[in-house]
C-alpha cells in the first residue's frame, strides 16, 4: 500500500497503481504479448512510479491453495487424512464408524496412556518419550474424528439459527397484525 494514500476517509481513493492502466500502456502490453518480448527497461511516467510492463498482467487465479497473511488456505476446503498429515491412524479407516464409540475408546486409551506415563515418570523418567508420543497420536486421532464432524455441526447450527429467526419473524408478524387490528378497531370506534 502506498504511504501517500489517504487512509482517513471511509471510502479511500483507489490505489495509485491504477494510473498505470493508460490506453498507451495497455496497447504496449498487447503488442508485447503478441510478440512475446517484454521491454527490459521499466516504464517511467511523471505521475506514476516506474514499473515493469509485466506488472499490468493480472495474476493467475489460484488453483490449489492461496496465502493470506502468511497462512496457506486450500481452494477445495477438505480435511486431510491422517496419513497425509504423517500421523498413525488408530481408529478404523471406514467412513461409517460410530464416532461416539470411537471417541470413547480413544478417551479410555488416553487415560491409560496418561497413567502409564505417570508410572514411568515415577520409576524411570528417562523413558517418557514413547508415552508422550502415544498420547500425542491419540489426541491427534481424537481431533481428526471431531474435525470430520464439523461440516455436520455447521449445517445443524445454521438450521437452528434459521429456525430461531423464522420463529422470531412469525412472532413479530403476529404482534404487528394484533397492533394493526387494534388500530383499525380504534379508528372504526371514532
Amino acid at each position: 500500500m502506498d504511504e501517500q494514500q489517504s487512509t482517513r476517509s471511509a471510502w479511500p481513493d483507489p490505489p495509485n497503481y491504477y494510473k498505470r492502466y493508460t490506453s498507451e500502456n495497455l496497447e504496449l502490453l498487447k503488442q508485447s504479448k503478441k510478440s512475446g518480448v517484454f521491454p527490459e527497461q521499466p516504464i517511467n511516467k511523471p505521475s506514476v512510479p516506474e514499473f515493469q510492463l509485466q506488472a499490468l498482467e493480472p495474476p493467475l487465479p489460484p488453483t490449489d491453495e492461496y496465502t493470506v497473511f502468511d497462512q496457506k488456505w486450500q481452494i477445495n476446503d477438505r480435511l486431510p487424512t491422517l496419513q497425509e498429515l504423517g500421523v498413525k491412524q488408530i481408529y478404523p479407516h471406514d467412513d461409517a464408524i460410530d464416532r461416539v464409540q470411537e471417541l470413547k475408546k480413544l478417551n479410555r486409551s488416553l487415560i491409560v496412556q496418561y497413567l502409564d506415563l505417570l508410572d514411568v515418570l515415577e520409576k524411570n523418567p528417562s523413558e517418557y518419550g514413547k508415552h508422550i508420543e502415544n498420547i500425542s497420536t491419540i489426541l491427534l486421532n481424537m481431533h481428526h474424528i471431531l474435525n470430520a464432524y464439523r461440516p455436520h455441526q455447521a449445517r445443524e447450527t445454521l438450521r437452528l439459527l434459521m429456525e430461531h429467526q423464522l420463529a422470531k419473524k412469525r412472532q413479530q408478524t403476529a404482534e404487528l397484525r394484533a397492533k394493526s387490528k387494534e388500530a383499525l378497531d380504534f379508528l372504526q370506534g371514532l
